[in-house]
């Protein structure tokens, strides 16, 4: 026998595609069927859940008391409205997000010879300036603050007519480094939030306010202490799974901190839930979303949040109605409307007040927030190109305080059936979709 010159012939290597093609076959059908397990899916229309009233949901909510991010009652307002809205049968997105609040932890003032401690006007930052005093008329105009010359110096008057919020801000725009108020008022003053301004804004008591007033001309130290910690607010956002949010229906869950908020804004909260309830199991609820938007108190925090994270979903958008104080009779219900909705809420509702939505302030002033007096969760939907209509029966005389602990049940489902109604309305009516602008700037309308 000769040797072997050559290798025996051996079997030939598996293609690379041959294992390669039911790996990912078998991947792929892993994905899907997790996808398939993990799908969104909408609750089931708990029976009775329809059958709630406007009354009976209030009942509930004012037993939560104050609602501010980080207080007990808020937490609590969410967990219930959110289990209000899966029981309607909607899937309930819970949109978390930072915030801040601000404890108060005292005023002061200091004269020679004299302390006089009181309390930091809601909104106002800690702060030390010190000043001549100068007393200004409680309602006291912009020529006469010119004309007293108040740059530099402090501030100091009595109970103002009206809200306190105008006056600090006049003061300061007029150059005073400070205010005091002396809360000798025979009523609860209407309360505003002041601007976030880093100059103590304060309010003394009566009678220590008097001794204080006799030192106008003298040098004085205005003091405020204030105290920001860390809390969680969210958002709930309510809809059918695979909704489209042609109509969004808006209004926010939180409260000043000392305030029940009946007016401020339980009815806000009530009159979406009670559309919700309605739409429940009808068309409306495919082509609605139903937000309750938090943080609302602090400078709108919660509806930009929102605006920014579902820009895309906002371009179905017809209109975003916003129930803000539709509780108390301080006015006919009014509608403010977008320009293009004007006529269709003239034809829809003649009873209705029309007034117009305060502008959109570009005022930048250093140090401070702009001014958001007056405005609500809608007012962050314009810069997107969302048509809006908010709804509002005005401020009354309990606004942003403890008093603020009685609604009308009617008044909110009266609220909620101009909404319903508009709502409609705006669904059957033509409209073309804004369509953004590209990279390139073409195809803006």
């Amino acid at each position: 026998m000769y040797p072997r010159t050559r290798a025996l012939p051996t079997r030939p290597a598996i293609p690379l595609w041959k294992i390669l093609l039911p790996a990912l076959l078998v991947l792929g059908l892993g994905w899907w069927a997790q996808r398939w397990v993990t799908r969104p899916t909408n609750p089931p229309l708990q029976a009775g859940a329809r059958q709630g009233t406007v009354a009976g949901d209030w009942a509930r909510l004012r037993a939560f008391g104050a609602r501010a991010p980080g207080q007990r009652g808020h937490d609590q307002t969410l967990d219930w409205a959110q289990a209000q809205l899966t029981a309607l049968g909607y899937r309930v997105t819970r949109q978390s997000f930072a915030a801040t609040a601000r404890d108060d932890l005292g005023a002061e003032v200091r004269a020679p010879g004299l302390t006089v401690r009181g309390k930091t006007l809601y909104g106002a930052q800690g702060s030390d300036q010190e000043g001549e005093l100068v007393r200004v008329p409680p309602g006291v105009t912009e020529e006469q603050l010119e004309a007293l010359d108040i740059l530099g110096k402090l501030a100091i008057t009595t109970c103002p007519p009206g809200p306190w919020a105008p006056l600090a801000d006049a003061v300061v725009q007029a150059g005073g480094l400070g205010l005091a108020v002396v809360n000798d008022c025979a009523q609860p003053p209407p309360f505003s939030r002041v601007d976030n301004t880093a100059l103590p804004l304060l309010e003394v008591p009566a009678r220590e306010g008097a001794a204080l007033l006799a030192r106008a001309g003298q040098r004085v130290t205005f003091q405020t202490t204030t105290r920001d910690r860390p809390v969680t607010a969210a958002n709930l956002i309510a809809a059918r799974v695979g909704g489209q949010p042609e109509i969004l229906f808006g209004a926010h869950l939180d409260t000043v901190p000392l305030s029940p908020g009946a007016n401020d804004n339980a009815s806000g909260v009530l009159a979406v839930l009670d559309l919700a309830r309605r739409a429940a199991g009808t068309p409306l609820a495919e082509r609605s979303w139903f937000v309750l938007f938090d943080d609302e108190e602090r400078g709108l925090n919660g509806s930009h949040l929102f605006v920014h994270d579902h820009s895309f979903e906002l371009r179905a958008t017809r209109a975003m109605i916003n129930l803000d104080m539709v509780g108390v009779a301080a006015q006919p219900l009014g509608v403010a409307a977008h320009e293009d909705l004007r006529a269709l809420v003239r034809r829809v509702a003649p009873e209705a007040r029309a007034f117009e939505d305060e502008p959109q302030s570009t005022r930048e002033t250093f140090g401070r927030s702009l001014n958001i007096t007056g405005r609500s969760d809608h007012a962050a939907f314009k810069p997107l190109g969302v048509r809006t209509l908010f709804l509002t029966r005005g401020l009354d005389t309990h606004y942003h305080s403890a008093g603020d602990k009685a609604l009308s049940p009617a008044l909110v489902t009266g609220a909620a059936d101009l909404a319903e109604r508009l709502a409609q309305a705006v669904r059957a009516a033509p409209w073309t979709p804004r369509v953004p602008c590209g990279i390139t700037g073409r195809n803006c309308r």
